[in-house]
């Protein structure tokens, strides 16, 4: 059982963290949080497309670790080698 959760769990964190950045800087969220920003020179390279693409790029790669670690959850399950004693 122990064997099993440390997958899920790590599915299910970058699996909503990769949701997040992929979703995040194209919406709304992402304008009103860089606005405190808005006259650096940061605001202006966090509202840029090359900040938001590297930031979705970061979030696709989350999901790849995300389907990674359910992966070898479910051939975890599929083998009966999950940590269960017998």
């Amino acid at each position: 059982m122990k064997d099993r959760i440390g997958p899920a769990l790590g599915a299910y964190v970058f699996g909503v963290l990769g949701v997040f950045l992929v979703l995040a800087p194209w919406t709304e969220v992402w304008e009103r949080s860089t606005f405190v920003l808005a006259g650096t020179p940061a605001g202006a390279w966090l509202r840029s497309g090359f900040a938001r693409g590297l930031v979705t790029g970061i979030g696709i790669l989350d999901l790849v670790v995300a389907f990674q670690e359910g992966a070898e959850l479910w051939r975890r399950m599929r083998s009966g080698d999950g940590g269960e004693p017998r």
